[in-house]
C-alpha cells in the first residue's frame, strides 16, 4: 500500500471514530441528565463522576475542547458534593442539576467538530538505510573497518575530505556517518554548518571520533545530536556492535503500546493515533484477563486511564507489579485529572508517568515514541551485555522460562540453541583478547542479523550464546543454526598481520522432540547436544534426542 493509500485510509478511521462519538454524545449526555432527574444517592453520583470523567477526556480528544471542559466542571462538582452529609447534598444538587442542563444544551448547538489528524514523518528519498560513511584520514583504520563491514553486509563508501562528501550527498545519503571531528588538513567537522544541515536534513545518524577526549567537544558532540563519541584508540568491536545497533533501531518498530481504558471509542482513537507513527497497539478486551494479555503481548509501555468504574488504575498497576515479569513494564497514566497531589499518589502505586487528558494527537504521539526509545534504552543497558549487545545470561534465562511457559499454552513449539566458538582459548593465547573480543561481537553481530525478529539472542557466558526460537521446531532451528554457521566459517578475522577463521559448535532442543518439564531442564538438553558437538568432531550442530 502507498503512502497516499495509507494516509487516506488513517483519514478516514479518524472521521469513522469522530462521527461515532458525536453520534453517541447526545446519549451520553442525556444518560447524565437521567442521573439527575432521580433521587440522587451516593451510587448515582459515583455514576455521573464516572460519565462525566470520560466525556472530559473523550470530548477534548475528539475536538470539542470546551465540552470536555464543561465535563471536568461536572466531575469536579459532583466529586466535592459526594463528600457532603446527606443535608449537605441536597443543598448542592440544585447547582449540578445546573451545570448538567447547561452541557446537555450545549451538546445541542454543538455543530462542528476538531479536525486532527496525525500524519507519518517522510523518511529521505535519498538515504540508503544499509549505507555507512566513514570520514577519516587514517588509511589503516579506514581498511580495517571497511572490511568488518563489509563482511556484515553493510555498504561502506569512504571520504577523505568534507568537500566531496558534500557533493556525495546531493544525490544520495547514508544511514550512519563515521567521521573524525578534526582532519589532518586542520578543518574541523563542527565548522561544517552546510554539511551537518545536509545530514539532519536526510535524518542521517552520527557517530565521532576524536584523537582526544574533553567536555567541550562532548558537548558540541550532544548538540549535533551524535549518537557516538569514540576516542583513539579506536574499539572496533564496539564500533560495530554500536553501527548494528543503530541500524536496528532505525529499520525496527518504536514498539508495542498496550491500552487500557473503559472508553472504547477513545482507546480506539489512541491506537488509531499510535498507528499512524508506527506504533503496535493492543486494547485491553477484559480487565480480568489483563495479565494474560499482557504476557502474550509483551508491550513495550502500558497506557491506562487512572478511573475506570469497576476497578481504578491505581489498583490495576499494583496488581501488575505482583508479577516478576512485569515489574519493568512502563506504566503511564493517562487521565483528565489535573490535581497534582492525587498525580503523585496515583504514580506512588507503580506508575511511571502521568499525561492529562484531554491530549493533542501529534503531543500523544512524539510523546509515547518518545518514552519508548528511553525505554528501550534502559531496558538495554540493564538486560544486554556491553560487547556484543545481546541480552545477558540472566535476562536470556528469563526469555526462556517466559517463552516456555507460553509455549505450554499456546501448544506451539519452541526451540532453544546452545552455541560455544570452537577452540576460543587458543584464539586469546595466539592473537590476544583485543582479537578474541573482535570473533565474539562478529558472532553476535551474526546472530542478530540472521534470527527472525521473534527469535532472541543472549550471552550466556565467555564465549557461548544461547537462542531462545519460539514457534520452531527441531529442523526449522538446525537449519537455521547450520546457515548461521556456514556464514561464520567465511568471515576472516586479521591480528599481527595474520589472517584466520573461525567455527562454532551448536546444541538444539525442541519441545518437540521430549517433555520438558521447565525451562531450565530444556536449556540442559540443549547444552548436552552441545558437548556431544564438540565431542564429535565441533564445526557442527547436533540435536537433543531423549
Amino acid at each position: 500500500m502507498n503512502n497516499i493509500s495509507a494516509k487516506a485510509d488513517l483519514t478516514a478511521a479518524f472521521q469513522q471514530l469522530r462521527e461515532r462519538f458525536a453520534a453517541g454524545l447526545s446519549e451520553r449526555s442525556a444518560a447524565m441528565v437521567s442521573v439527575m432527574e432521580q433521587t440522587v444517592t451516593a451510587d448515582l453520583l459515583r455514576e455521573l463522576i464516572a460519565q462525566a470523567h470520560k466525556l472530559a477526556g473523550g470530548c477534548g480528544t475528539f475536538g470539542y475542547a470546551t465540552l470536555g471542559s464543561q465535563a471536568r466542571q461536572i466531575e469536579l462538582l459532583a466529586s466535592v458534593i459526594s463528600e457532603k452529609t446527606p443535608a449537605e447534598l441536597q443543598q448542592s444538587l440544585p447547582a449540578l442539576k445546573r451545570a448538567v442542563q447547561e452541557f446537555d444544551i450545549a451538546v445541542a448547538k454543538a455543530q462542528q467538530q476538531h479536525n486532527d489528524a496525525t500524519g507519518v514523518p517522510a523518511q529521505s528519498s535519498l538515504q540508503q538505510l544499509n549505507a555507512i560513511w566513514l570520514l577519516l584520514d587514517d588509511n589503516k583504520l579506514v581498511a580495517e573497518l571497511t572490511q568488518q563491514l563489509t563482511a556484515f553486509g553493510h555498504q561502506v563508501e569512504q571520504f577523505d575530505n568534507f568537500d566531496t562528501m558534500v557533493q556525495r550527498l546531493q544525490s544520495t545519503a547514508p544511514a550512519i556517518l563515521l567521521s573524525a571531528i578534526q582532519l589532518k588538513d586542520g578543518r574541523s567537522l563542527f565548522s561544517q554548518k552546510y554539511l551537518l544541515n545536509l545530514l539532519a536534513k536526510h535524518h542521517c545518524r552520527l557517530m565521532l571520533y576524536s584523537t582526544t577526549d574533553s567536555f567541550d567537544l562532548r558537548i558540541k558532540a550532544a548538540h549535533h545530536r551524535a549518537d557516538a563519541f569514540f576516542v583513539s584508540p579506536l574499539d572496533i568491536p564496539n564500533i560495530i556492535a554500536t553501527t548494528t545497533e543503530i541500524l536496528e533501531q532505525m529499520t525496527s518498530k518504536p514498539g508495542r503500546v498496550f491500552i487500557v481504558d473503559d472508553d472504547k471509542l477513545l482507546s480506539e482513537h489512541y491506537a488509531l493515533v499510535l498507528n499512524a507513527v508506527g506504533i503496535e497497539c493492543k486494547i485491553l478486551q477484559s480487565v480480568h484477563s489483563i495479565v494474560d494479555e499482557l504476557m502474550r503481548f509483551q508491550p513495550d509501555l502500558l497506557l491506562m486511564d487512572m478511573y475506570m468504574p469497576d476497578y481504578s488504575g491505581t489498583e490495576l498497576a499494583g496488581l501488575i507489579r505482583q508479577y516478576r515479569s512485569l515489574r519493568r513494564l512502563p506504566i503511564v497514566f493517562l487521565s483528565s485529572e489535573t490535581n497534582k497531589q492525587l498525580q503523585i499518589r496515583a504514580m506512588a502505586h507503580g506508575a511511571d508517568d502521568f499525561i492529562t487528558k484531554p491530549i493533542e494527537d501529534n503531543y500523544l504521539a512524539q510523546l509515547v515514541k518518545i518514552r519508548l526509545i528511553r525505554s528501550k534504552q534502559i531496558k538495554n543497558l540493564i538486560e544486554k551485555d556491553s560487547l556484543t549487545s545481546l541480552v545477558k545470561h540472566s535476562a536470556i534465562k528469563e526469555i526462556a522460562e517466559l517463552e516456555f511457559d507460553r509455549a505450554a499454552r499456546s501448544k506451539h513449539p519452541l526451540s532453544v540453541v546452545m552455541l560455544d566458538i570452537d577452540r576460543f582459548k587458543s584464539i586469546n593465547d595466539n592473537y590476544g583478547h583485543a582479537t578474541g573480543d573482535l570473533v565474539i561481537t562478529a558472532l553476535a553481530t551474526l546472530l542478530r542479523k540472521r534470527i527472525r525478529k521473534t527469535d532472541r539472542a543472549g550471552r550466556y557466558g565467555g564465549e557461548e550464546f544461547m537462542l531462545v526460537l519460539p514457534d520452531c521446531d527441531t529442523e526449522q532451528a538446525a537449519k537455521l543454526v547450520e546457515t548461521i554457521l556456514q556464514v561464520f566459517r567465511t568471515l576472516h578475522f586479521s591480528a599481527a598481520d595474520k589472517q584466520f577463521y573461525c567455527t562454532f559448535s551448536a546444541g538444539v532442543a525442541s519441545t518437540k522432540d521430549a517433555a520438558f518439564t521447565d525451562a531450565e531442564q530444556m536449556v540442559g538438553a540443549a547444552d548436552e547436544a552441545l558437548y556431544q558437538a564438540k565431542n564429535s568432531g565441533r564445526d557442527k550442530v547436533c540435536c537433543y534426542k531423549k
